[in-house]
């Protein structure tokens, strides 16, 4: 079942583009083959007859490099299977229920699947990147409840229609009874010189840490997030914790692409909620969402 549509794109997002319809397929005289195009937005509960295949990609393009140390096709079984438990997640979509997710946020509850077979082996991947003592407890001891929380989209999608996700998650799990989060993600370096690579975007949506200056034609250094309302949870987080990827390959001045890392967010459940309403504010000038409830 679709949760509120959205159906004006907010201005300065990206858009799907297709080719301009022609009246004469021979006539060239047109200049333009591009045109812009509205574009419908669908929240839809997760989907385990449809969603699965989607959902490994997206879990590989967050293990990006690591990718072949965790088993993706039972991870993803895992997070559909706690979806349907909870009552609780939902994907972006925009051309019905049985196309592939946009995006997705979803809830797996750590301490009742922590020696599941699909999930240990990514808690064991965590704890090997040496996290604070915060998240190896919350991992670890059973003296709290979290859940983990897979966000994951592809890269270009408009970011107001990320605090519904997490406003709709919030409501379904509210009576769950987790008490903390940990959200999983990547982020990426630059080094100053590189050439624009689609990822300026990202960088002008929010107001990012810099660590360095930027050179003549190329885009600022520093360390960023590939999901920039991260940023607003990381400012209310107990712990934030980024880690080198285990199998990347050496990086020297032939390498192509941007250094990747993972990161680990710890945040309460009150802190998150607020990070979600900063979210929402931090989205109003340029798009106003609806009110988002699951149905």
């Amino acid at each position: 079942m679709p949760n509120p549509q959205l159906s004006a794109v907010p201005v300065g997002t990206s858009v799907k583009r297709k080719a301009a319809p022609r009246d004469d397929e021979g006539d060239e005289s047109d200049g333009s083959d591009v045109s812009m195009i509205n574009v419908d937005f669908d929240f839809y509960n997760l989907n385990p007859d449809v969603d699965q295949i989607a959902i490994k990609r997206l879990l590989r393009q967050t293990l990006s490099h690591d990718d072949h140390l965790i088993d993706v096709h039972q991870l993803a079984d895992l997070i559909l299977a706690e979806g349907t438990r909870l009552k609780a997640g939902s994907t972006i979509k925009t051309d019905g229920e049985e196309s592939d997710p946009w995006g997705m946020l979803a809830a797996v509850d750590i301490r009742k699947c922590q020696d599941n077979p699909a999930l240990k082996p990514l808690i064991d991947y965590y704890l090997s990147t040496a996290p604070p003592a915060a998240i190896k407890s919350a991992l670890t001891d059973g003296s709290s409840k979290p859940a983990l929380l897979f966000s994951m989209r592809m890269l270009n999608l408009p970011l107001p229609l990320i605090p519904p996700l997490y406003k709709m998650l919030g409501e379904e799990l509210s009576s769950a009874g987790f008490t903390h989060y940990i959200l999983w993600g990547r982020g990426y370096k630059l080094e100053g010189a590189e050439e624009a690579t689609g990822l300026e975007f990202d960088q002008s949506a929010t107001n990012k840490k810099k660590k360095g200056g930027q050179a003549p034609g190329g885009l600022a250094a520093g360390s960023f997030t590939y999901h920039p309302e991260e940023e607003m949870i990381d400012s209310r987080a107990e712990a934030v914790h980024t880690y080198s990827l285990k199998t990347a390959p050496p990086r020297d001045d032939e390498s192509f692409g941007v250094e990747q890392f993972g990161r680990l967010l710890l945040v309460s459940s009150d802190k998150l909620a607020q990070a979600v309403g900063a979210m929402e504010e931090a989205c109003k000038p340029s798009f106003r969402v609806p009110n988002a409830s699951a149905h």
